[in-house]
């Protein structure tokens, strides 16, 4: 037996308007949406793959306790995903620095108050 990876699923009490904002501004396309009106969605990104679900109670729990979920997301060139989700209007909740667990990183919220932790490895990057 060999895992081949994990897809993280965010909680969503929008399915379409959080694959929206994965789409429009984080520039995911989106992989499949699942209902009508839609209860679960997959958006991809350069084999990234995160899935969304309706959960409105989860959601609601998460605000009432200021809980925000992680997930880290390495990237190629965080500097060019930085500028990129800063221009198209993402909720960046910790702006980009080196870190001191060696990455340059930068935090996005999406919708359901979860926490997109956007990082590469600092000896990745070019002086």
């Amino acid at each position: 037996m060999t895992y081949k990876n994990a897809v993280p699923v965010v909680a969503s009490s929008d399915v379409l308007a959080s694959l929206s904002y994965y789409v429009d501004v984080l520039g995911f396309t989106k992989h499949f949406v699942f209902g009508n009106p839609p209860v679960y969605a997959g958006v991809e990104r350069d084999g990234a793959l995160i899935y969304i679900s309706q959960d409105d109670a989860l959601v609601q729990l998460l605000r009432d306790n200021q809980r925000h979920p992680d997930i880290f997301i390495w990237v190629a060139d965080v500097d060019q995903a930085y500028a990129e989700h800063r221009a198209k209007g993402a909720r960046i909740v910790e702006e980009i620095s080196n870190r001191p667990w060696d990455a340059r990183q930068y935090v996005v919220e999406d919708p359901g108050g979860y926490y997109l932790k956007i990082a590469q490895p600092t000896d990745e990057i070019a002086p």
